[in-house]
């Protein structure tokens, strides 16, 4: 026989559930401070040239092989898509410039997993906020100048548990919020180094 009692219990458990797990869902924001770059505002050249891309993905500092492999392809995409060169080569080309992006990602939230099992001790009721820096070293080379070096910030806000993220920010998930974050890196290091150098010669 139907147990209504039961039933109910496990209803409410269920709920319950659900709303624990909704609080301990990360919930991630992109800083706005850097917003989109539009690749037809760039300067760039009647007669763009060849160049070499070097990418590397850092952690606290340290070569990051497997996000290397991630977001190279996409750092590629980008430089290809900006239109300041002709042809973008993992190789050296014949004229000898080299394009390197060097993203490094650092925490700057202190103790980002004593505060993540904070919040799982509260089964989210507690909430927390943890920020992710990233730094975009971009660097140009042509044979017969000096290096050109540009550092762009970046940053993304993550919460966990019952806490609201960044006044005016959306909240996306943390792989979106990392796509995007990239994209808009490498866009305005390009437009920096396109202001600062020769590429658009």
């Amino acid at each position: 026989m139907f147990n209504v009692k039961r039933a109910a219990t496990l209803i409410g458990a269920a709920s319950l559930a659900l709303s624990l797990s909704a609080c301990m869902t990360p919930h991630s924001y992109v800083d706005a401070k850097l917003g989109d770059t539009d690749y037809s505002t760039l300067k760039k050249s009647a007669t763009p040239q060849a160049v070499q891309l070097l990418v590397e993905f850092q952690t606290k500092g340290v070569a990051n092989a497997r996000a290397t492999e991630y977001v190279r392809s996409h750092v590629y995409e980008q430089v290809s898509q900006s239109g300041l060169f002709s042809q973008v080569s993992y190789s050296p080309v014949a004229s000898g410039r080299k394009l390197s992006i060097l993203i490094n990602n650092v925490p700057l939230s202190d103790n980002a997993a004593a505060k993540g099992f904070g919040v799982g001790l509260t089964f989210g009721l507690v909430g927390t906020m943890i920020t992710d820096g990233y730094e975009c070293t971009a660097s140009y080379v042509e044979p017969g100048h000096d290096a050109v070096t540009k550092v762009v910030k970046h940053a993304i806000y993550t919460t966990i548990g019952n806490t609201s993220g960044p006044e005016g920010l959306k909240s996306m998930p943390l792989q979106q919020a990392s796509d995007t974050a990239l994209r808009q890196l490498v866009a305005k290091s390009l437009a920096e180094l396109d202001d600062s150098t020769d590429i658009s010669r």
